[in-house]
Order: structure tokens, then sequence, then C-alpha cells
């Protein structure tokens, strides 16, 4: 499943679809750190059509360690 959710109704019990969603936003993740898909940065928006990048492209350590530890985790999975 891919593209746009739009959930309708009111006081529903969402817990499911945002379960889903979760899911798929991790495989997803996993998927560009290989390099598999493009990615777009959570944080600035850029995006990276050959995948996650090595390291922030605008050199924030912190961004850099988040994408070093999702390519470590993608590769282990």
């Amino acid at each position: 499943m891919s593209g746009v959710f739009v959930f309708k109704g009111r006081g529903g019990d969402f817990s499911e679809a945002v379960a889903s969603m979760d899911k798929l936003t991790q495989e997803w993740t996993m998927r560009a750190a290989r390099g598999e898909c493009s990615w777009i940065c959570a944080d600035c928006c850029m995006s990276f059509p050959e995948g996650m990048p090595a390291e922030c492209a605008h050199g924030h350590q912190s961004c850099t360690d988040i994408i070093k530890r999702d390519k470590a985790d993608a590769q282990s999975k």
C-alpha cells in the first residue's frame, strides 16, 4: 500500500491504521537506507532520488547519526 491516506469519521479508533502506516514508513525507510528507493528527509524535506545519503546534506551531526543508525538497521534486516 502506498500513497496518501485520508481517514474520515469522528471519534473512531485509528490505532490499527496508524500501526499500518508506521509499518509502511519503517519498511520504506529501510529500503531507502539500502538505496532501493528514493528518500525524503523528514527534517529538511530535501529529496534524494538515489536513496538515503551517507550523511546529512546540511552537515547536521544529529541527522547524520540517524542516517547511520538507519543504514546499519537496514543491513541487518
